[in-house]
């Protein structure tokens, strides 16, 4: 005779295992530091540095485990486990947030960078063209990254909606 494990203590087992997952990979990229709350990660950009607290990464590192983890197993699962189902749905809704929160970032640096004006003004030369076109490429970059980031939006939404259409109808199954 085989016992079978309880499904809600199987669930609290998987949440608890990925909550620890993201704690140890917290450690390993930021270091023991990275788990105190007024630690930050600077970033040096030419002549710029961004200061960026780690909890950002922390939480943003914890919502893509989460999506990962759970989009693997509820696929694995055929989207018949009402628990790891929420899970998703939450992470997949977080992600979105997060995501929209980088575009707006990204949509920032467009709109900065595209109104630079070089002063002194340099004689009309081939050092004034390639300058041109640096700011030009970094413009189209900026633009690229802010298109991926609203369509990748847009691939969750549908997401979201079809994990919530399968979860609604295998939930009424069960009842």
């Amino acid at each position: 005779m085989s016992k079978k494990q309880n499904p809600k203590k199987k669930e609290i087992f998987w949440l608890i295992g990925t909550i620890m997952l993201v704690l140890i990979l917290n450690t390993l990229i930021f270091g023991i530091d990275g788990l105190k709350s007024d630690s930050t990660l600077d970033i040096n950009v030419h002549d710029t540095y961004f200061v960026i607290a780690n909890f950002h990464f922390i939480i943003l590192l914890g919502v893509l485990v989460f999506f990962g983890i759970y989009l693997i197993r509820t696929l694995r699962g055929n989207f018949k486990n009402l628990t790891a189902n929420l899970i998703l749905i939450i992470s997949t809704t977080l992600l979105i947030i997060i995501l929209n929160g980088i575009s707006t970032i990204v949509e920032n640096f467009v709109q900065q960078t595209s109104g630079w004006t070089i002063y002194p003004p340099l004689s009309a030369g081939e050092g004034l063209e390639q300058i041109e076109q640096e700011i030009e490429s970094k413009d189209n970059n900026f633009g690229i990254l802010s298109s991926i980031l609203f369509y990748m939006q847009i691939l969750l939404l549908i997401f979201l909606t079809f994990c919530g259409f399968k979860t609604g109808l295998n939930y009424k199954r069960t009842e």
